[in-house]
């Protein structure tokens, strides 16, 4: 299954959740966001969502401070 991460073609094996892209990415998810299609994802959902084909997903550390 091909999807786009941060605009750069991967190729999965189906299923796949974020979840598992994280570990397969070698991830930190410590402050990680993730967005399928432009909709964002609860962290508590990652394990529960599953990539379909051609997803476009974003991930982004998520920074704080002033």
């Amino acid at each position: 299954m091909r999807i786009t991460v941060n605009q750069q073609p991967q190729q999965l094996a189906e299923p796949c959740t974020l979840q598992q892209l994280v570990e397969q990415l070698q991830l930190n998810p410590n402050g990680l966001a993730l967005a399928i299609n432009q909709t964002v994802i609860s962290k508590r959902e990652w394990a529960r969502t599953t990539l379909q084909p051609d997803d476009q997903v974003a991930a982004f550390q998520i920074v704080t401070g002033g």
